[in-house]
């Protein structure tokens, strides 16, 4: 017979696992938001562009080639070039605007 002593620690052992377990997710999220903050700042300094467009354009290039936003910037990061898809992002977004009719 189990007594309540012994559920009440497995009950804490149950927690604490669970909150072990968030805390890895939280540091990798974190981990993953240092690398794309990086990236949006090297990528600020080259193209002369605000964050808000910035981020925009690493997220579409990510979608559009079916990548993780973060292995995209840590692929910014490292990089001493502005990656091609990066740049294609660019021109495509560019052109968007430049459309007379507005249309996207």
């Amino acid at each position: 017979m189990t007594s309540d002593h012994d559920l009440e620690l497995l009950a804490l052992r149950a927690r604490v696992a669970e909150l072990e377990a968030e805390n890895g997710h939280l540091r990798v999220g974190l981990s993953s938001r240092i690398v794309i903050e990086q990236a949006k700042g090297v990528l600020m300094a080259r193209l002369d562009l605000p964050a808000e467009d910035v981020f925009e354009l690493m997220r579409s290039a990510a979608r559009r080639s079916r990548r993780r936003l973060h292995d995209l910037a840590a692929e910014i990061a490292i990089s001493r070039a502005t990656p091609g898809y990066i740049s294609y992002e660019i021109e495509t977004s560019l052109s968007r605007r430049d459309r007379p009719d507005g249309c996207h």
